[in-house]
């Protein structure tokens, strides 16, 4: 069964290469493209973004920095004290994120062309039941650590 991690820890890194490739030629990284995913879908504070991409504010900090300063992002003091900021996409930021979902999407579509699609769909099943066992497998080794 060790192939088969192998093989899917092979896949991986030639996705992030790619998906680097796409988020590089538009200036961002692929960090800071989540991230703007998830302003676009609403997740405008950085308590709900640190939940929503399980970062550590330090690190969410300096990506909402880079994002500012790359004027992709605006930042809006909110609240009685003025102290929360809420963050929303600029023009230049929606008009990257359309040309980095566009070019992922065309990723995606190379992929899969010749996949049928309840070869797709298995393949998702499997993936998410991969997932959990992985996750379980994770607890265990927690608990047999302790």
């Amino acid at each position: 069964m060790e192939g088969i991690l192998d093989n899917l820890s092979l896949a991986a890194k030639s996705l992030q290469t790619q998906t680097t490739k796409i988020t590089k030629h538009y200036h961002v990284t692929i960090a800071e493209w989540r991230l703007l995913r998830q302003i676009q879908n609403q997740v405008i504070t950085q308590d709900a973004m640190a939940e929503a991409l399980q970062l550590d504010t330090s690190t969410l900090s300096r990506q909402l920095k880079s994002l500012t300063s790359k004027g992709l992002v605006s930042k809006t003091a909110v609240g009685k004290d003025r102290r929360q900021l809420e963050y929303a996409l600029t023009t230049t930021g929606h008009e990257t994120l359309a040309n980095i979902d566009t070019d992922y999407q065309a990723l995606i579509d190379a992929v899969f062309h010749y996949w049928p699609e309840d070869e797709q769909q298995m393949m998702k099943i499997m993936l998410n039941r991969l997932s959990r066992s992985l996750d379980r497998a994770d607890s265990i080794l927690e608990e047999d650590t302790k």
